[in-house]
């Protein structure tokens, strides 16, 4: 992995890590056709995509996408169906799943930087909500990135592609 302050970066590193630990037996997305509430309130909760074309989105925004769901006990305490939308889903509506790395940031500027190979062969949830409720920042919210197929790995260096406070989501650059 390579490190710089702030951010945790796997580009260049994932099939090592791969090789050495395998594939999770974790959940699986389900399509969710519940009809969710109405989100409380329209505040800006993502900024994705970087310069004069990135977006603030609203949960409705985010949540106007198809809808999925997941059930997972976690060790952070948390046990039942974590509801939300594919990140491929918003790359592709938000215009960066052609990009070959990006960089997810939390509210507590934690960061990691993830290549598309990592994100595209897999199935990673922005959870919205956790039993049909909004998640508020003190339950890690209001946006999660979980990744189901690994719950059996987060207490190796792999859970740090869970990210809860998620607010960003911007293409890594070279420059």
């Amino acid at each position: 992995m390579r490190r710089t302050p702030g951010v945790l970066s796997l580009a260049g590193s994932v099939p090592l890590l791969l090789a050495v630990i395998p594939a999770a037996q974790g959940a699986a997305l389900q399509a969710d056709a519940q009809s969710w509430p109405a989100p409380a309130a329209s505040a800006v909760v993502l900024r994705i995509g970087d310069g004069p074309n990135a977006r603030r989105l609203t949960l409705a925004e985010l949540e106007s996408l198809p809808h999925y769901r997941v059930r997972l006990s976690l060790i952070w305490g948390e046990q039942g169906t974590f509801q939300g939308v594919k990140l491929s889903d918003v790359l592709r509506r938000y215009g960066l799943a052609n990009s070959p790395r990006l960089r997810f940031a939390a509210a507590d500027r934690y960061a990691v930087e993830i290549d598309a190979a990592e994100w595209r062969r897999r199935e990673p949830l922005i959870a919205t909500r956790f039993e049909t409720r909004e998640m508020t920042v003190r339950q890690k919210g209001p946006l999660r990135l979980l990744w189901p197929d690994e719950v059996d790995k987060l207490g190796t260096t792999r859970g740090m592609l869970w990210i809860w406070n998620l607010v960003s989501i911007q293409p890594v650059t070279d420059d």
